[in-house]
């Protein structure tokens, strides 16, 4: 069963900012609007989150992810076209639908993350954490004192516990936080701490059906929001919430089961 102090003890006013399905999140409204700006740490190839917060809220944006760059995306384009040299080892109704869609995707990538961090966001090409090339959020703060409070986004595949302590650190600086959380019953007691040492509240829980569920019931793969004073709808706490969806409409989405 899932812990109870990952469950909200209450309805909040959210959100949802991102694309249908992966890469939406919902965030409580206010933690938003309070915000002045948004650093996301880890982007990959969806930053629908950043525009959907840049085009409601006009906001500055700051993107760290050392994964993600023009020639990188790139390659992706290379890709798809010189798998047309290819075709010949696949059947043709089943190379033409996944050769045109996946260059459309790619195409349309390029051009998306082009126009975007050149007018809209900044995306920085580092790692987070010490070390060649890397940056550690401490510095991050500290060289964005000017545009606090900020919003906080994290996906950064597992190394988000090893940042704990500096976003407790750092929370003054915080309006909110939406963060992807990995190999969840690992964790547990790292995550408990976090969770008592946040001056916020949990306003939101929403599991990866797309992740293994352990055998007592709890998913290894978990988005939990969290917001400074938030706005309370209701005392009654809706699990899942109307807004939320799953990750792979694939599959069914993962029902919570708390312990009481």
């Amino acid at each position: 069963m899932i812990p109870r102090y990952l469950k909200p003890n209450k309805e909040y006013d959210l959100i949802r900012l991102g694309q249908d399905n992966d890469g939406g999140y919902l965030v409580e409204r206010s933690s938003i609007s309070k915000s002045k700006a948004l650093i996301t740490l880890g982007l990959g190839y969806d930053w629908s989150f950043e525009k959907n917060f840049s085009e409601k809220f006009k906001k500055p944006i700051y993107c760290y992810d050392h994964t993600v760059n023009y020639s990188g995306i790139k390659k992706l384009c290379r890709k798809f076209i010189a798998s047309y040299f290819f075709r010949i080892f696949k059947p043709k109704h089943v190379f033409k639908k996944n050769f045109f869609t996946n260059l459309y995707k790619s195409i349309f990538l390029y051009r998306d993350y082009k126009n975007f961090f050149s007018n809209k966001a900044q995306h920085i090409e580092k790692r987070i954490g010490s070390g060649d090339g890397g940056i550690m959020l401490n510095e991050i703060f500290n060289t964005k004192k000017d545009i606090c409070p900020l919003f906080l986004k994290i996906d950064i595949e597992g190394s988000e516990y090893r940042i704990f302590d500096e976003i407790i650190e750092n929370q003054e600086n915080l309006t909110g936080i939406a963060i992807e959380l990995h190999y969840v019953d690992l964790h547990l007691d790292k995550i408990k701490n976090f969770i008592e040492n946040l001056d916020m509240d949990l306003v939101h829980i929403h599991p990866q059906n797309t992740a293994f569920v352990t055998k007592d019931f709890i998913p290894t793969q978990l988005e939990l929001t969290f917001a400074k004073h938030p706005k309370i709808i209701s005392e009654d706490v809706k699990i899942p919430h109307h807004l939320d969806q799953p990750a792979n409409p694939s599959f069914p989405e993962i029902q919570l089961k708390f312990e009481k």
